[in-house]
């Protein structure tokens, strides 16, 4: 196995990571500092307050874009499956 190919596949694999992990990850980020925001102007120090709102939130996300990420990681793992086919072809 040649050490471009690796690397090649490695740097793809962030790259799915990243463009499957990102949107959840902002939007958690975003309603996160939003509740904490309200929580800082109401005085409210509740853990479950800022809990549950990311936790609906995440789930919808995952509603809205689940087919998108199971797209992206069925096309990713594909080829892998072709490129480690052609790197172990006799």
């Amino acid at each position: 196995m040649d050490g471009a190919v690796v690397s090649t596949a490695l740097s793809q694999m962030v790259d799915v990571a990243m463009t499957i992990a990102g949107p959840y990850l902002l939007v958690g980020l975003a309603v996160g500092l939003v509740m904490s925001l309200f929580q800082a102007l109401t005085q409210l120090q509740e853990p479950s307050l800022v809990f549950v709102p990311k936790v609906l939130a995440v789930v919808l996300l995952m509603g809205l874009i689940g087919g998108w990420s199971s797209e992206v990681m069925v096309r990713y793992t594909i080829s892998m499956f072709d490129l480690f086919g052609t790197i172990t072809a006799p």
